[in-house]
């Protein structure tokens, strides 16, 4: 069941095609389901955000960042205290910007940049310093590489009660009859259920939400032990090899950031 999304007007009549903007956030904190006519760079200098769409689930932390295009219902929630970086864009400067969202890493010349854009006024020079900041940022930006580091997103609305308890606490190890009884499914549904929604069975979808949730951790200098017993793995052998599984790389390789 499509949900449905408001529009918020951050930055939307900024005089310059691009916008910079900063705020904290307290853990727990959410954004409800919304979309922008800019598009949005979502970038965390601290702290780890989760971002949802109708079909997909990215978990945020600082060194990466979520583009989404302009008018892309959207929501956001906290998992820690989040200082929140958004360079706002609006829609004829997004050509040759992704038309879909994009989960990227961010260098240190983005994140030098977006910084420097914050010290801009709202109606910068377009030939002064501030306009040079401004391409520079989409000459970035339209050079970004995706990385592929989501959890596919329900509709229906049993599995969608599943997959939200999971996605706050993925480390809860209860098993499919737990949630079917929670989901007022039976166990055969719940499972087709899982299936034809997300295009995974319920043990590959927590496995890679998993997987995703401890890279996040690990990224922000956790260790892999402290990573792994946050999501639910006794040792970090046992949560190496699964993201090895489902990622191809070992947790280290695949959270470090240039």
């Amino acid at each position: 069941m499509a949900r449905k999304a408001v529009y918020r007007r951050n930055l939307d009549d900024a005089p310059r095609p691009v916008a910079a903007m900063a705020k904290s956030w307290v853990a727990g904190a959410e954004i409800p389901f919304h979309m922008h006519r800019r598009g949005q760079l979502l970038y965390a200098a601290t702290g780890i955000m989760r971002v949802e769409t109708q079909d997909a689930a990215w978990i945020v932390p600082p060194a990466r960042a979520l583009w989404l295009p302009s008018r892309f219902p959207h929501g956001v929630a906290m998992r820690s205290p989040v200082e929140m970086r958004t360079v706002y864009i609006d829609e004829p400067a997004c050509e040759g910007l992704p038309a879909r969202p994009t989960f990227i890493e961010v260098g240190g010349l983005l994140r030098e940049l977006i910084l420097a854009a914050l010290e801009e006024p709202p109606d910068y020079d377009e030939d002064g310093r501030g306009g040079q900041i401004a391409r520079l940022i989409l000459t970035e930006l339209r050079h970004m590489h995706e990385r592929p580091l989501s959890v596919p997103m329900p509709r229906d609305t049993r599995v969608l009660r599943v997959v939200r308890a999971l996605l706050d606490a993925p480390a809860i190890d209860h098993d499919l009859d737990h949630w079917a009884a929670e989901a007022g499914a039976s166990r055969r549904t719940l499972a087709r259920l899982f299936r034809a929604e997300t295009g995974l069975s319920f043990a590959e979808w927590r496995a890679h939400l998993r997987a995703i949730e401890g890279l996040a951790l690990l990224s922000t200098g956790a260790s892999v032990a402290a990573s792994a017993r946050s999501v639910g793995y006794a040792s970090p052998s046992a949560f190496s090899a699964m993201v090895r599984k489902n990622h191809g790389a070992p947790p280290c390789l695949l959270a470090r950031t240039n």
